[in-house]
């Protein structure tokens, strides 16, 4: 199995732990409780490729691949907040794709979420 697999499966797995309690305990509707995992587990992935990336002794990393996928799953929160509070893949010229994936997540996400509050809940 690949890293960037594996990376994956971590940040889905970290998101389902905290949407599962959010939806099953607490009620709180599903889309709702998918963004708030995804984007806490996006923050989270955020931050570890930060520090991972100061350390030079491995050159093991969270992949672009990984943060993207988060990001258009609904972590979109979690990335712009990960870039905001951890300074990371802020260089628009390394990272153009990185913007132009969270800036179509964020709108995509946007109208997902007029779209649930113009006709599903009523």
């Amino acid at each position: 199995m690949s890293f960037t697999l594996e990376a994956g499966l971590l940040a889905l797995a970290l998101a389902a732990v905290i949407y599962l309690p959010l939806y099953m305990e607490f009620q709180v509707p599903v889309y709702v409780a998918w963004l708030v995992g995804a984007s806490v587990s996006t923050f989270v992935c955020y931050g570890l490729d930060k520090v991972l990336s100061r350390s030079r002794k491995g050159r093991i990393r969270v992949p672009e691949l990984v943060l993207n996928i988060m990001a258009l799953a609904g972590g979109f929160v979690g990335a712009w907040t990960g870039r905001l509070v951890w300074h990371h893949k802020t260089n628009v010229r390394k990272h153009r794709g990185m913007l132009v994936v969270l800036i179509v997540s964020t709108l995509l996400h946007a109208g997902g979420i007029y779209a649930w509050f113009r006709f599903f809940n009523k």
